[in-house]
This record gives C-alpha cells, sequence and structure tokens, in this order.
C-alpha cells in the first residue's frame, strides 16, 4: 500500500477504506513508546526486523499489533456529529505472519465498523 501526503492532507476526501488501511499500515509501523504526545500508541512491528523468528515472535507481535489497534479505536472518529467512522475491529487470531529466511511477511484482516461486512486486508513486509 502506498501512504503518502494526501491522507494527511485531504482527510475526510479520500476514499474511507484507504483512510483506515492508511491508519492500520501507519499504527502497525510506529515504533512503541515513538511519539512524544502519546506514549501507548505504536505497535512497533519494525523492532522485530532482524529477530529470529519462532513462537514468541508470532505471539509478541499479534499481541503488539491487536492491542495497538484496539487503543487506535479509542481514539478515532466513531462517525458521530457528521464524521466518517475509522474504527476498525482485528483480533489475534485475524493477524498472520509468514515467516521465511530473510523476511517476515504481515498480513491483518480487519473489518471497518462503517462497513463490516466487506472485511479487508492489510499487509506489511518486513526483513528478518
Amino acid at each position: 500500500m502506498n501512504i503518502d501526503g494526501d491522507y494527511f492532507f485531504y482527510y475526510g476526501l479520500v476514499d474511507q477504506r484507504k483512510e483506515i488501511e492508511a491508519d492500520l499500515v501507519q499504527i502497525i509501523m510506529q515504533d512503541k513508546r515513538g511519539l512524544f504526545y502519546d506514549r501507548s500508541y505504536g505497535a512497533g512491528v519494525g523492532e522485530y526486523e532482524n529477530t529470529p523468528g519462532g513462537l514468541s515472535l508470532e505471539v509478541n507481535m499479534k499481541y503488539d499489533i491487536a492491542t495497538a489497534i484496539a487503543k487506535r479505536n479509542q481514539e478515532v472518529t466513531d462517525g458521530t456529529n457528521g464524521t466518517r467512522d475509522r474504527r476498525a475491529i482485528s483480533s489475534q487470531s485475524a493477524i498472520r505472519i509468514d515467516q521465511a529466511p530473510g523476511e517476515v511477511d504481515v498480513q491483518v484482516l480487519y473489518i471497518p465498523y462503517f462497513d463490516y461486512q466487506n472485511p479487508g486486508i492489510v499487509r506489511v513486509p518486513l526483513t528478518a
């Protein structure tokens, strides 16, 4: 997914699903405790680069992603007062981590609140 300034500068004018996907990619890649104004924001998936694969990678990364998405849902608009509903649902069982020599691919199945009958997938490639 290509994330550029359009999602920031044209907030609310681009496709709602693409806006949610851009948010999810950003929250997944944001370092844990990396933002000075919200230290609990971010899954920190990038911190798992160059770590050995295995069960701890599967469990910890899935937990961090699911927790970050849940915290994101507390911060984004819920569709009241004429705004767009930007919340999305996901869980640890809806996150897939494919490990191969030299790379880790993360796929997050999410369900947007505004269109719950049409789930989507966000993919984030990493190097291991």
